[in-house]
């Protein structure tokens, strides 16, 4: 295939469509604002579907999912405010600063009712592989603490989405007003709220993340009683084959090996008892 003239076809099928919409729009307007022949056009696309598809298969390929990243790793590392602060800006950005795109899909909403499969074209290239990339970010992320990730995916998306229609395409600046930093700073907070530090993931429970000093042993080869004010649970646990699988997904939860999760209950059980007994007193 020529690059050049598929390049030539569709940008003159986006003028075509959005000065005349989908329906009024046909292969011979295409061909003479691309400047090439209706059979060259066919030699590539089969039809007015096809090519309608190809734009937006373009559309998402150069302007929508560079802004996830996600066949880059980096991408599911970076720190969650920070990463979700810069989407939102750059979904703004991009989606508000050109006038062809916001048209682009606006055409889209509004041939929906009569061609809904142009509608799911739009939904399959665009608004999915966001959900999913978003989605697969906020799974790799469980110190965020959020219960369903694809909603959340879709909550954080939606609300973007939403405030570039509202704003630019349906002109509510002045009827429903809201500054863009605004929604950027409350929509992180949103998703960010319940979040857990990866560095106090550890002190979920007593604040502490010491390991119990090591014993050492007599001549006999026997332990020394040196645990001074360990508890004595730390010695000892046992647990049934259940809790023990119960201790290794809380300890993966966490990010901690199953040892340091006993350490962390048994140091809560020893204060619990310490501050029942003052109280007595």
């Amino acid at each position: 295939m020529s690059n050049e003239k598929i390049d030539a076809i569709l940008a003159g099928a986006m003028q075509e469509f959005l000065k005349n919409g989908y329906a009024a729009t046909t292969m011979d307007k295409v061909a003479a604002a691309a400047g090439v022949s209706k059979t060259t056009i066919y030699s590539y696309f089969r039809d007015k579907e096809t090519l309608f598809a190809a734009l937006v298969e373009q559309l998402a390929r150069q302007k929508i999912l560079p802004l996830f990243d996600y066949q880059d790793p980096q991408f599911y590392q970076d720190d969650p405010q920070i990463l979700l602060r810069r989407l939102a800006i750059n979904v703004l950005d991009k989606g508000t600063s050109e006038q062809e795109a916001l048209n682009f899909v606006r055409l889209i909403i509004g041939e929906s009712g009569r061609f809904p499969s142009l509608a799911q074209i739009f939904l399959k290239h665009i608004e999915k592989p966001g959900f999913d990339s978003l989605s697969e970010y906020f799974t790799a992320h469980p110190e965020l603490q959020l219960p369903d990730p694809l909603v959340a995916a879709r909550i954080f998306i939606g609300a973007l989405v939403h405030f570039m229609i509202l704003q630019y395409m349906l002109h509510g600046q002045e009827i429903v007003p809201m500054e863009r930093d605004r929604l950027i700073d409350n929509l992180v907070k949103l998703i960010t709220i319940n979040l857990t530090p990866k560095t106090e993931l550890a002190d979920k429970y007593t604040g502490t993340r010491q390991k119990t000093p090591r014993r050492k042993r007599t001549s006999s080869g026997k332990f020394q009683t040196d645990y001074k004010s360990e508890p004595k649970q730390l010695r000892s646990i046992r647990l049934t084959d259940t809790a023990w699988e119960k201790l290794a997904e809380l300890a993966a939860e966490n990010n901690l090996s199953r040892s340091e999760m006993i350490e962390i209950f048994a140091r809560q059980s020893n204060r619990e008892r310490e501050w029942g007994v003052g109280n007595r007193e």
